[in-house]
């Protein structure tokens, strides 16, 4: 929809005064706080225009105006500036980045620990879907004639343990020889991520253990009560109820991962108002997030808050921390494949 430059300029305002006050603003305090070189008649008649367009709304008869979620998408799509990080928060994020990291596991917890410090929000970090990379090799431990431990290496590095449980007693020996013979499979493409308890129950006759709810797909929120201020505690038990269901949390990431992959959208950062979800729970909160790629799998960093969120900064915070983790991932991409030339 085409709006002019005076209702982009009365629309900005608006947006900006509810985000930073949390309140209704009417058209004096439009010209007086943001110098407005229009009259207060010419400025009601704007913000007419833009409650017609479905852009602003009044909270009740006489109040002044709020952005509607429309308005809301309107401002981070086309009039939002991405606020630049400063010196320090950059000297932040490099001394968390410049210590040596070599696995993802632990770069994504470090970043929704290092999101959630600098932005106050709720940390995210997702793992890319287990199915879409393959097993690089699996061992066995073993801990004693009835018990061995399965440790799979997936070849983005991500480390994953699980536990066998023998019917029958077995030794050292054999164990290691079963090992030789899953790890010729995986070499030979013909053991995926998802054959792996159908080989140790076909093959080896001996059970494995599967939790579903301990995928090898993690996610890590860190600071999940951020997010909560000010949320009657319906709301918050609600929304903590919907954290705590893995299922609900994994098809929701990997709902956004598909949909950026469908819109091809050049942008770095992404913002997900609650109400474009489709979760009832998630309908006053904002998902701010950028994907990073590994092995041509993608997962998510980001973070989740109010509604009424610091956009501007969020976003050059995100950009900035999106960058540093897409080269520490690269970088150890090409360490892990200069370490497989000098093994070759």
């Amino acid at each position: 929809m085409e709006i002019s430059e005076r209702e982009k300029l009365v629309l900005n305002a608006i947006v900006d005064y509810y985000l930073t006050i949390g309140e209704t603003i009417g058209s004096r305090t439009l010209v007086k706080k943001y110098g407005i070189e229009l009259s207060s008649a010419t400025i009601r008649n704007v913000m007419a225009d833009l409650e017609d367009m479905g852009f602003i709304e009044k909270t009740h008869t006489s109040s002044g105006r709020i952005p509607t979620d429309m308005g809301y998408k309107y401002y981070l799509t086309e009039l939002l500036k991405v606020e630049k990080v400063t010196q320090e928060e950059m000297e932040n994020i490099n001394n968390v980045y410049n210590r040596r990291v070599d696995e993802l596991e632990n770069i994504l917890k470090k970043t929704s620990t290092l999101l959630s410090r600098l932005t106050n929000y709720a940390g995210i970090a997702v793992e890319p879907r287990a199915d879409n990379k393959k097993v690089d090799r699996v061992e066995l431990v073993y801990i004693d004639e009835y018990l061995v431990m399965a440790v799979i290496i997936m070849d983005d590095r991500r480390v994953k343990t699980k536990n066998i449980h023998l019917p029958y007693p077995i030794s050292k020996k054999e164990v290691e020889k079963k090992a030789e013979e899953l790890n010729k499979k995986i070499k030979n493409d013909e053991v995926s991520i998802n054959d792996l308890e159908r080989f140790f129950i076909e093959n080896n006759d001996i059970i494995y253990e599967y939790d579903k709810d301990d995928e090898l797909c993690k996610y890590f929120i860190n600071n999940l009560p951020s997010m909560l201020k000010n949320e009657n505690i319906a709301e918050v038990t609600d929304v903590i109820e919907f954290f705590n269901e893995r299922k609900d949390i994994k098809e929701l990431f990997e709902k956004l991962i598909e949909q950026k992959a469908q819109e091809n959208l050049s942008s770095n950062v992404n913002v997900i108002l609650g109400d474009e979800l489709g979760i009832k729970e998630l309908e006053d909160f904002s998902f701010v997030y950028s994907i990073y790629d590994i092995g041509g799998a993608q997962g998510i960093i980001g973070v989740m808050g109010p509604k009424r969120m610091a956009y501007s900064k969020t976003m050059g915070l995100i950009n900035h921390v999106s960058r540093e983790v897409n080269k520490l991932i690269n970088s150890m991409e090409k360490e892990k494949i200069k370490k497989c030339r000098r093994l070759s």
